[in-house]
């Protein structure tokens, strides 16, 4: 073998050596073989010294790299047996999963969360069944709510408006267990369901802003009736598989955003791919407004300004009329 293409494909075989074996260690660690949290940590520090052990061997090193491949095998494998649940002990405001059926022009949506909060662990569970008129959704918001003070990274919120000024909002979301927190590292290893959270925004979005003092911008979208009703369906679509067939939650490849933007991209959205602001989703509302997708006439940062709805609500007390609290202006 030339000598050029034996150095190409040393350095490509330790690479992506050096690359999944830093994924697979702490993967060999959340794929919980024993019941034990300290057994399942021995486990992963034992083969993640076997593997460095495997690559510093002078000798036999095809021997050694060949048997590196087959552990790489096992904990893949192994990894793709994991399954996701949906009986679990699940947290009260993702305990639900909703569902929705169409007739003709109606859609009827069940499982809708309608909370009504005195603070943020202060709460009566509710859930609505509502019947929603197709001909009227005419309505797109992109919401972003930012907590502890970030700017790069927010919660990302669809609210779909009907004629009547019924409002229904899709939030994608992390379905934790009762007494489970999320850890974005965590999140990365299968440990967590996929939930959409149909809600009311008297639920959802003032449970942020009023109770939780989170940052929220609700921008009104330059969308075509159409493409409000093409991006609806898709998403009722996700809604419906979720329901019957679980799925993980990713805090990378499907997290809040590229969850709602995956959608968005069925529906006609574009957007450039390698758009920084994808990543940084704390700044995608300056993604669409450069895009002409937010209805705005005023530059940006007035715009921002002005969709910051904090400034309409009153902290620390439940409206019910909170949709139209949100918005005093004119679109």
């Amino acid at each position: 073998m030339p000598i050029l293409l034996t150095r190409t494909f040393t350095f490509l075989y330790y690479f992506c050596a050096i690359l999944f074996g830093l994924w697979s260690i702490p993967a060999v660690y959340f794929l919980k073989i024993f019941s034990q949290h300290s057994f399942n940590l021995a486990l992963a520090i034992t083969y993640g010294v076997l593997l460095l052990l495997l690559q510093s061997i002078p000798t036999h090193k095809k021997i050694y790299r060949t048997f590196t491949l087959l552990l790489f095998a096992v904990v893949f494998l192994r990894w793709n047996q994991m399954t996701p649940a949906q009986d679990k002990n699940w947290a009260d405001g993702v305990s639900r999963l909703p569902s929705a059926t169409i007739d003709n022009n109606e859609i009827h949506i069940h499982g809708i969360r309608d909370f009504i909060y005195q603070s943020e662990t202060d709460y009566k569970i509710q859930y609505i069944d509502k019947t929603y008129d197709l001909e009227q959704l005419n309505q797109l918001d992109y919401i972003l709510s930012y907590w502890d003070g970030n700017q790069e990274i927010a919660h990302s919120i669809f609210s779909f408006g009907f004629e009547n000024g019924d409002r229904l909002a899709i939030s994608t979301e992390v379905r934790t267990q009762k007494g489970e927190e999320y850890g974005g590292f965590t999140g990365l290893y299968n440990q967590f369901e996929l939930i959409y959270v149909l809600a009311t925004e008297r639920d959802v979005l003032q449970l942020r802003t009023n109770f939780r003092g989170e940052d929220v911008y609700s921008y009104p979208t330059n969308t075509s009736k159409q493409e409000i009703r093409y991006l609806f369906n898709i998403v009722i679509d996700r809604v419906n598989t979720l329901h019957n067939t679980p799925k993980f939650y990713n805090t990378v490849t499907q997290n809040c955003f590229t969850s709602l933007m995956t959608d968005f991209r069925k529906a006609g959205g574009k957007y450039h791919p390698f758009d920084y602001r994808l990543y940084a989703n704390g700044f995608s509302d300056e993604m669409f407004y450069q895009n002409g997708k937010i209805k705005s006439a005023l530059p940006f940062l007035e715009t921002k300004q002005r969709f910051n709805i904090n400034q309409y609500i009153q902290p620390d007390i439940y409206n019910p009329n909170y949709s139209q609290q949100i918005r005093p202006y004119k679109n």
